[in-house]
């Protein structure tokens, strides 16, 4: 159940104010100009493979930023644990391409995953699955569409047309990508829970407590789409430690500050070769891996924070440098922006609104500039 977050934090304005101003700067000043060169004609493939490399980079350099303001201004802790297996080797497995699969407990954990996917060395290269109206949202829906993140739509029909024509163009143009998917498919409210609890007695199925059944029919879509480009899945199980007990944070504990205290993130590895491709199987191998996550998950809320038995401890290592360099890159290109601006007076202006028209004119004629890239890329 989700507490009252209606209190406003200095830590929340700040945060705030840095992702908007630094996700406007990324957007006009890198984004933009590098999707207008890849656009010259007769420049192909050179300025595609720029326009490319270009949106990886500010993909982690924005998403790096994040983590670091979720973590070090509202001192969320992070911890990784894995399997002795996948201890003996984290430094050659990790940031190699995979499939991963979490539960969902909030909103927001698509955001809080990417302290994960920056220690393993996924950031710039991970495509999330989430809901469209997050495509359309301003700066950060359009930031989203050149990092060619996947949008549903919550209709299979026409999902599945996107999805049959977005995947293999992303295995084609991002070879080294990995992909973050939630097959629960909604996030742990009380709602969902109840809706949860109809499908459970329905089917004469137990009753789940700390996450939802998975809806198998996109996992079972995607996985043989995906599976020649892939070396791994990864069974993410995310355990948080509540602000208060049982508060779930939404988009507005960003502002108010109530996020988790601390966020354990356990993470088996799969080997892509160990994963059947027939329907049946790979319906039965998510449902297993959901009801084992159920088990961790309820040990962990009630048997004081305990953790899977063989976990151990990864990525122990911790992100500073890693965080300088992200925020360092982001106050230098704002003062940047802010003296390009300051020179070109009412042109800059002009520049902006052209921006805010140019991309919403684009949702409207190609789906997104993701729509647009499948046709010209």
């Amino acid at each position: 159940m989700a507490g009252q977050q209606s209190t406003v934090v200095w830590q929340g304005v700040c945060f705030l104010a840095a992702i908007i101003i630094s996700g406007w700067t990324g957007v006009t000043m890198v984004l933009t100009p590098a999707f207008a060169l890849a656009m010259i004609p007769g420049t192909a493939p050179y300025t595609h493979l720029i326009y490319r490399r270009i949106s990886n980079f500010v993909q982690w350099m924005w998403m790096a930023n994040v983590s670091f303001l979720l973590e070090c201004l509202f001192g969320i802790d992070v911890v990784v644990h894995g399997s002795p297996e996948l201890k003996a080797k984290e430094d050659e497995v990790f940031g190699e391409r995979a499939l991963w699969i979490s539960n969902h407990r909030t909103r927001i954990d698509w955001m809080l995953l990417w302290s994960l996917a920056l220690r393993t060395g996924s950031l710039s290269q991970l495509k999330i699955i989430l809901k469209a109206p997050l495509k359309k949202a301003p700066i950060f829906g359009w930031a989203m569409q050149h990092f060619l993140f996947i949008f549903l739509r919550r209709n299979w029909a026409e999902d599945q047309e996107y999805l049959r024509k977005f995947l293999p163009f992303l295995a084609e143009k991002e070879p080294k990508a990995s992909y973050l998917l939630f097959p629960e498919g909604t996030d742990l409210s009380d709602g969902n829970l109840e809706k949860s609890a109809a499908f459970a007695e329905k089917n004469g199925l137990p009753r789940r407590v700390y996450s939802l059944y998975p809806r198998t029919t996109g996992w079972n879509f995607m996985f043989p789409l995906l599976k020649s480009n892939l070396d791994a899945v990864y069974d993410v199980t995310m355990f948080y430690v509540d602000y208060v007990p049982n508060e779930r944070p939404s988009e507005k504990a960003l502002v108010s500050g109530r996020l988790p205290r601390a966020i354990h993130f356990y993470v088996e590895r799969i080997p892509i070769e160990d994963i059947r491709s027939s329907e049946e199987e790979l319906k039965a191998w998510v449902e297993a891996r959901f009801k084992q996550k159920e088990e961790h998950l309820r040990v962990f809320y009630e048997e004081n924070g305990r953790l899977p038995p063989n976990a151990v401890r990864l990525c122990t290592q911790p992100p500073t440098a890693m965080f300088v360099i992200a925020a360092a890159f982001w106050v230098a290109l704002i003062a940047l922006a802010l003296q390009w601006a300051w020179t070109l007076g009412w042109w800059g202006i002009v520049y902006g609104i052209a921006v805010i028209v140019g991309y919403s004119a684009s949702s409207i004629v190609y789906n997104g500039v993701d729509g647009f890239l499948v046709n010209i890329l």
